[in-house]
């Protein structure tokens, strides 16, 4: 059975997902389908397929995508051998497009209810799933060695990691949001900031029981950059965040090629999807990959 027979329906469309879904589709696999929220919340948006939801289109190293505003519009989008992009339920896009292969990668570190009954393959990028109970097998995310590497019996030892560090700075490089609210901001990827700069504001957004509870009306406050640098991630202008969403990463090296490539880990990650996926592609019915 060829690559492109088989559907690939992938919960997420930020870093990892994205580095995933590119290096799949360059091996044949080409009928993909990636979910995403309305609103993303991508931070390194130059390497994220989210951004076809807001832009339309995105390409990222030579792959092309394009937002799907439809079950039928994702048919299409395959005919021209072009990634879709959706903000679909997943639960529909599951019941109502069938996929044959179903890669969790929204890094959400937690089981939002995900089995090995969702797909014929299922296959999570963890933390927070464990192999053989959630799905058929866990690729390693956490940095280091086994980056990358195929779990397909356990997960459960897989921890969250701080920022890679970069010069000796590593949650310096992050800004993150400390209330729920909307990110406002006049920069973009590629600026380069000085340590207190300011990158943004984040606007609270209060209803009738919060200002009952006594909270201020001026309830606002300014992200700024920790170390000085280039900015290498940052949320779009007028995104809804929730406390603890990151917000941007500086990369005190300055400009490099890095903004607008997939990163090294990103890379072995999606070359553990890769070859989890070829050892379990045999679970597909013939007759559904023909479909």
């Amino acid at each position: 059975m060829a690559p492109g027979d088989h559907r690939i329906l992938i919960r997420g469309a930020g870093e990892l997902a994205s580095a995933t879904a590119q290096h799949l589709h360059r091996q044949g696999f080409t009928r993909i389908l990636m979910l995403d929220r309305r609103y993303p919340k991508a931070v390194r948006r130059r390497v994220c397929f989210s951004e076809a939801i807001l832009e339309g289109a995105q390409e990222i190293q030579g792959v092309a995508a394009r937002f799907a505003s439809s079950l039928a519009a994702v048919d299409e989008i395959h005919r021209r051998r072009q990634i879709a992009v959706a903000v679909f339920n997943v639960e529909d896009a599951l019941k109502l497009w069938q996929p044959d292969i179903f890669i969790e990668a929204a890094m959400l570190r937690r089981n939002w209810g995900l089995s090995p009954a969702a797909a014929p393959v299922v296959i999570a990028l963890g933390p927070g799933y464990v192999a053989k109970k959630d799905c058929h097998a866990v690729v390693d995310t956490v940095r280091g060695p086994q980056v990358g590497a195929v779990i397909d019996d356990t997960g459960e030892y897989l921890e969250n990691e701080p920022p890679a560090a970069i010069m000796g700075f590593s949650q310096e490089r992050i800004a993150k949001a400390i209330r729920d609210g909307i990110f406002f901001t006049q920069h973009d990827i590629g600026d380069e900031v000085e340590r207190g700069e300011r990158i943004g504001t984040v606007v609270s957004v209060y209803g009738v029981e919060d200002f009952r509870r006594g909270v201020p009306v001026d309830a606002s406050y300014t992200v700024t950059a920790r170390i000085s640098g280039v900015i290498r991630g940052l949320l779009r202008d007028g995104v809804p965040v929730k406390a603890g969403d990151r917000i941007s990463d500086v990369d005190p090296r300055g400009r490099t090629d890095d903004l607008d490539h997939i990163s090294d880990k990103s890379h072995r990650v999606a070359e553990g999807v890769h070859e989890a996926l070829l050892g379990l592609v045999h679970l597909v019915p013939e007759e559904r990959a023909a479909g």
